[in-house]
């Protein structure tokens, strides 16, 4: 797996922000940045912009973690799907390798500048938000069974079921611009366990995961890659980016991407109104 992560800081540190200079020295670096970049390569910036592998030349993006003996490395492997975090400081990135037929590519890159001042800043409905999108629907259509299988188990994580902490994944790293990092499966249930403490101790009504507004997965048979558009009550929206293995059967996430798209504003809930009678 060294070569991976040999990979991913050559391309992102060398060969990506070496071939955003317009040099003809430069040009052959571009080009080995392609052969190694997914063609449906797409980059998350700490602001929330995504960029799709010609604009993030075009607009000469620099990695968020530079290179370095400083920066903490991890690396998990689901099967096609390698994962590798990049951190220093409260700044992260996500590389998400997959493998192709034609090799090993960089499909998705997410990075994370965490904002402790922005914690506890989302203002949470004081109604009743029923979960039907994510938890019964999504503008989404899975197309093959890994796809389908792993989003009803995510749809089962977030649907109040019980099941939550199952579908997390032993390997689980989570990181939010606002809420923080929970390095490991036992921080994302206790962190969770508070969350459900405190909304019962203040008498709160049930409120809904945040819905889904525009997803898409790459199936990469026992993993799957999933980016999602998600507005969060009372909050700004956030792109996700995650990894979903399948355990003998059982789908579980884990990994977990959460960048606040800076420019959004602030969404608010409806309340649901209630049907006639006539």
């Amino acid at each position: 797996m060294k070569r991976y992560i040999a990979f991913a800081i050559g391309v992102l540190s060398v060969g990506i922000v070496a071939a955003l200079n317009n040099t003809p020295a430069e040009k052959g670096d571009q080009a080995a940045a392609n052969k190694l970049l997914d063609p449906d390569f797409t980059w998350i910036d700490w602001q929330g912009v995504m960029w799709a592998k010609e604009d993030a030349f075009r607009a000469g993006l620099k990695p968020l973690v530079p290179g370095g003996s400083e920066v903490q490395i991890t690396e998990h492997k689901y099967g096609k799907v390698v994962w590798i975090q990049e951190n220093q400081g409260n700044k992260y990135a996500a590389h998400f390798w997959v493998q192709r037929t034609t090799g090993w590519r960089l499909l998705h890159t997410n990075e994370i500048t965490v904002n402790a001042a922005g914690r506890g800043s989302e203002t949470r409905p004081d109604f009743a938000v029923p979960c039907i999108n994510p938890c019964k629907e999504v503008p989404y259509k899975p197309l093959s069974a890994s796809e389908k299988a792993a989003l009803e188990g995510w749809q089962d994580q977030e649907s109040g079921t019980g099941n939550h902490d199952q579908h997390l994944g032993d390997n689980l790293r989570a990181v939010h611009s606002e809420n923080g990092v929970t390095p490991s499966k036992a921080d994302r249930i206790a962190a969770t366990a508070r969350a459900r403490a405190s909304q019962s101790n203040r008498n709160l009504p049930p409120v809904g995961a945040a819905p889904v507004l525009w997803m898409r997965t790459w199936d990469f048979g026992d993993a799957v890659v999933s980016i999602m558009l998600q507005p969060t009550y009372g909050g700004k929206a956030y792109w996700s980016s995650r990894v979903f293995a399948n355990h003998d059967g059982f789908w579980e996430m884990e990994e977990s991407y959460h960048t606040t798209i800076q420019a959004a504003p602030v969404m608010t809930a409806v309340p649901t109104k209630a049907k006639s009678s006539d």
